[in-house]
Parts: C-alpha cells; structure tokens; sequence
C-alpha cells in the first residue's frame, strides 16, 4: 500500500514537472513570438519588401548641396556655337511642426551662383536678391512636391538679362516613392511635370521615370536603399526674343542613381545624367530653324550628416 501510494506520488510529481516544463515551453514560444513581433521594423525587410516613406524630424534640419553642370551645341545660319554652364546652389530645409500628413519645410537659400560661357562672352547670374531668402515647400509622404508657390516670388536674373524664379528647382527635387513595398530588383513607375516661367516665356517638361530597387549600400554613413532610374520625356516652349516669336519643341531623356536612407526616411544623395535634343522654330522678319542638343549632369546631396 505504502509502494502504491508512493507510486501515486512519484506520478503526480512527474506530471506536474511535465506540466511545468510544457508550460516553460508555451511560455518561451509566446515570448519569441512577441519577441519576433516586436522586431518587425516599420521599413519591412528585403525578403518581403521594404516600405518606403519620407519621415519627419522636428529636430534635423536638411541641408541638400547641388550642383549642375551642362554643354549645348547649337546651330545657326549653318553655324556651330557651344554653350556651356554651371550652378551650384544650398538648400537649408527646416521642419515645420502642423498637424498636417504631410512634411513641411521652411526652405532657405543658403548659397547660389551660375554662369554661362558663351560666344558673347561669360554670363553671371545675378543671385543676391535670393541669397538668405525663404520659402515653404510641402511635400507628401511619398516625395510628391505639394506647394512650392513661395519659390516663385524669389526671381534672379540668370544672366542674360531675363528673369526666372527658384520654382523650377524645387518642383521635382524629391524623388518619388512607390505606394506599396518593394523588393531588390522591383521597379515602380513614377512622373514630373516641371514648369519654368521666365520674362521671355515658359518652358514645360513632361517626364516619365523608370525607378528600379538594385539593394542596399552604405553612403555617408546612412543605411541605403539603392535605387537606378531612366526616364524619357518631352518639353515644349514658348518665347519672345527681339521681336520674334520663338517656339520650342523636343525630347529628353537620361538616367540617375538615388539613395534613400530608408531607416530614417530621408533622401540622401541623387546623380542625374542626361540629353535633351530641341529644335526651335523662330518666327518673324527673319525664319529660322534652330537645332540644339544639350548634355547635363546634375547632382543633389545631403550635406548635414
């Protein structure tokens, strides 16, 4: 009877520690899982696709340095004149704290300067009016400019004695995101539509960009997404100039590499190269056609680490 009992015992002992050692190992799954689940970070992964979207920091103010280089050959009256330019600009952008969605930047122009060389001669844009001046820009989560009407009272002359406003700069500056998440070698479609208002006309660009994820790299010391792009487009214009109405057609088309810092949601770095082939009808005493191909290289970079 005493074995018996003894026995009953030994079993009521084994069960419970069987008992204690299955609960043991529910707890220890309950826990990883939450543990996984507390890990699955808000950017995703590579493996099911990463989640881009731009993020805003009250306290990080961006500092985007840029820079553009370009040369145009042009022909006239079966004659062959080059043109060649550089610019180099800063923009400070400052968070506004709204209760809005979207991001909202006061915009300063810290530094600016351009020139054109021509068969005239060299051509400096005339800047200090813009220099130390602001404006607000509102973009989306998903890189959208949203209202830039602030950069079109900030008006330079470019050095050729017309006149244009910073709008133009900033209208496609940040790149667009994808609306849904993407894995290496994914591509995403993306548009911009850039009007250039000068005193002597305006200039209208319609752009299509081919966006593709190639993976992640590390670049000033941000966690990177990699993104290519190639895009075509057209542009079309028109113009006065001593009398004569001057009408532009034609295409563009290049490509460029961007980065994303994906972790803090901030465009990092971005290269564009491209050509754009215009031919420009003038009309008046004397008719013309003038043909143009311009090569360019531009280049915007966060220069705040």
């Amino acid at each position: 009877m005493q074995i018996n009992l003894k026995l009953e015992k030994m079993k009521t002992k084994n069960l419970g520690t069987l008992s204690s050692i299955g609960l043991l190992m529910l707890a220890a799954i309950v826990i990883s899982l939450s543990g996984c689940a507390t890990k699955k970070e808000a950017w995703g992964s590579l493996k099911n696709g990463m989640i881009m979207t731009y993020n805003f920091h009250p306290d990080k103010d961006l500092t985007y340095k840029n820079t553009m280089v370009f040369e145009q050959k042009m022909e006239v009256m079966e004659q062959e004149f080059t043109i060649t330019a550089d610019g180099n600009q800063v923009l400070s952008m400052k968070p506004i704290v709204s209760e809005s969605k979207d991001l909202d930047y006061m915009v300063t122009v810290d530094e600016m300067s351009s020139k054109l060389i021509t068969p005239r001669g060299e051509m400096i844009a005339k800047v200090d009016d813009v220099i130390g001046k602001s404006f607000n820009l509102t973009i989306s989560r998903l890189g959208k400019e949203l209202d830039y009407s602030g950069a079109e009272a900030l008006i330079y002359d470019y050095g050729t004695g017309d006149t244009k406003s910073l709008s133009s700069d900033v209208q496609a500056f940040f790149p667009d995101l994808p609306d849904h998440p993407v894995k290496p070698g994914d591509s995403w479609e993306s548009t911009d539509n850039i009007i250039e208002n000068t005193s002597s006309g305006v200039l209208i660009m319609d752009i299509i960009n081919i966006n593709t994820f190639e993976g992640v790299e590390t670049l000033n010391g941000y966690e990177c997404m990699k993104i290519t792009m190639v895009f075509n487009g057209t542009l079309k214009g028109e113009g006065e100039q001593d009398g004569m109405e001057l009408i532009t057609t034609g295409d563009i088309t290049g490509m460029a590499t961007w980065y994303f810092a994906y972790k803090e949601g901030i465009f990092v770095s971005n290269v564009v190269e491209g050509t754009g082939k215009t031919t420009t009808q003038v009309i008046g005493p004397q008719e013309m056609t003038l043909p143009a191909t311009r090569v360019y290289t531009m280049k915007s970079e966060l220069v705040n680490l």
